[in-house]
């Protein structure tokens, strides 16, 4: 039995983001965590609460991390966060 499939824009669907990902910097990302840690299981310095944050870097360092700043409301925070603790929207079309 087919199903139709509706047309128009694609699906945003959140990922997680991959250790090869490049292109990352300016783009949006959720914390898949509430305690978000950098590559040596620290505590990332980031308010209590926030759950997006924008990415500051192209691609994962060689440390597993990613430089991340706090957006929307609360005031402006970097922070290093691991890469795998991060997703990222993108559009998924099937077909």
């Amino acid at each position: 039995m087919s199903v139709n499939q509706p047309t128009g824009p694609a699906l945003m669907v959140w990922r997680r983001v991959r250790a090869t990902d490049t292109g990352l910097i300016g783009r949006a990302a959720r914390l898949l965590t509430s305690e978000p840690t950098d590559d040596a299981g620290w505590p990332a310095d980031l308010p209590v609460g926030v759950t997006e944050v924008v990415i500051v870097e192209d691609t994962p360092s060689p440390t597993a991390t990613l430089k991340v700043q706090t957006s929307g409301g609360t005031p402006p925070r970097n922070a290093r966060v691991r890469f795998d603790q991060l997703a990222v929207r993108d559009a998924f079309v099937e077909g």
